[in-house]
């Protein structure tokens, strides 16, 4: 995987795509760190509801993420809030 900068360094986008880039290049991140954190624990038990907002946590994420506990707008709202607080 190319790092940050290799992945931002292309004059031929505009701000947009930059953005749009490095948000993709974060979720990359963050989902290898999850994945990092549960191979410890590959038999990790992901919660069938959301511990923050209480909503069904979708079959297809609690097979593909071991160990997960928050939805997709409960996780992508505390991904932004850490970032704000970086």
């Amino acid at each position: 995987m190319k790092g940050l900068e290799a992945l931002l360094n292309d004059e031929r986008m505009n701000a947009e795509e930059l953005g749009d880039r490095a948000e993709l290049f974060h979720q990359d991140l963050s989902l290898l760190q999850h994945q990092q954190k549960t191979a410890i624990a590959p038999d990790a038990v992901s919660l069938e509801w959301c511990e923050e907002c209480g909503i069904e946590i979708p079959e297809q994420r609690r097979q593909s993420l071991p160990g997960v506990t928050l939805c997709v707008d409960c996780k992508r709202e505390q991904e932004l809030k850490d970032r704000m607080h970086r």
